[in-house]
């Protein structure tokens, strides 16, 4: 089994070898990102629909100025409103794929994950070249809320499929693989996420898929397979970080470019870092050392706090 993660390792180092280093902050929620720049030509819209999208899209701004069961109902107008328009434009597909998508996007902030997954995928049915994977992730997203397990991993295996290449398939393959996890089936979770970092769009992406994998090697109780993603994770960062020294020279010397910070940031935070360290104390017996310490520095510092407040009362 470890000449296997080993192997492939080495594979992976030649892959990543070839991602060039992001320019634009880190951490957005499902940015489009995609190894080939595409070009979409917004499609036209009609001076009726350009009109009445923009009246609609005024009831969404008025929902921002209230709070409570007052923004509620306001989020509800502005969702019908945009949902109305879908019918009202069917024969004028970017349009109503345009109205299909803000109904969804405030049916999800109403919590209303039924409707926002029907506007969802309308949006997706509408016009495919600008909405279909966008409005397949969320569709998928909404499924799972609603705990419809089966048909959440398949929309999310739709949305993979219609562009491996973005950050949105990545987000896809992860969620399938989380949600493999939540259901304890460890080995095909460990697939996924194996999957999801070989496939990464980016360093930052691959970060977060090695982190998900390196916990999923743990609860397998692999330690030492968890111990070789966190290694992987670190030296992909080196890449990184060598490369932008190599094509920016001082300045990369100075701290580097804020995606190159961030990235290592980020690694060093892996959550996995602490997972491992915590299995290989429980393993060692080092966890209840560290516990009985603990507990030996509250019960010193107690006694320490009621010696001063004794010697204060004695004062007075």
């Amino acid at each position: 089994m470890m000449r296997v993660v080993m192997v492939g390792w080495l594979l992976l180092g030649c892959a990543f070898g070839q991602i060039p280093t992001e320019k634009h902050p880190l951490g957005e929620a499902h940015p489009v990102q995609t190894s080939a720049v595409v070009h979409v030509v917004r499609p036209k819209l009609s001076a009726e629909a350009l009109l009445k999208l923009a009246t609609a899209r005024k009831l969404e701004l008025a929902c921002r100025q209230v709070s409570g069961p007052a923004r509620s109902r306001k989020l509800e107008l502005a969702a019908v409103a945009f949902d109305r328009l879908v019918i009202q434009f069917q024969l004028e597909p970017a349009a109503a794929a345009q109205a299909a998508w803000s109904a969804a996007q405030i049916w999800r902030r109403h919590g209303s994950a039924a409707l926002a997954e029907k506007g969802y995928l309308r949006a997706a049915r509408s016009h495919a070249v600008r909405y279909e994977q966008r409005g397949l992730l969320g569709a998928a997203d909404m499924q799972r809320r609603q705990r419809r397990t089966k048909d959440a991993m398949k929309t999310y295996a739709l949305a993979e499929a219609a562009d491996p290449r973005t950050s949105h398939a990545q987000a896809a393959r992860l969620w399938i693989a989380r949600m493999l996890m939540d259901r304890s089936q460890v080995d095909q979770a460990i697939e996924k996420f194996q999957a999801a970092l070989e496939s990464a769009p980016s360093p930052r992406q691959g970060l977060d898929a090695a982190n998900y994998l390196a916990k999923a090697w743990i609860v397998k109780g692999d330690l030492e397979a968890a111990g070789f993603v966190i290694e992987y994770a670190e030296q992909l960062t080196e890449q990184v970080e060598q490369g932008e020294q190599a094509e920016q020279g001082e300045q990369a010397e100075q701290g580097g470019s804020v995606a190159a910070r961030q990235l290592r940031l980020a690694c060093d935070r892996m959550s996995a870092r602490k997972a491992l360290q915590r299995a290989l104390d429980a393993t060692t017996g080092a966890g209840a050392d560290a516990v009985r310490l603990d507990e030996y520095r509250r019960r010193n510092a107690r006694r320490k706090g009621s010696s001063t407040k004794q010697v204060t009362i004695g004062k007075q």
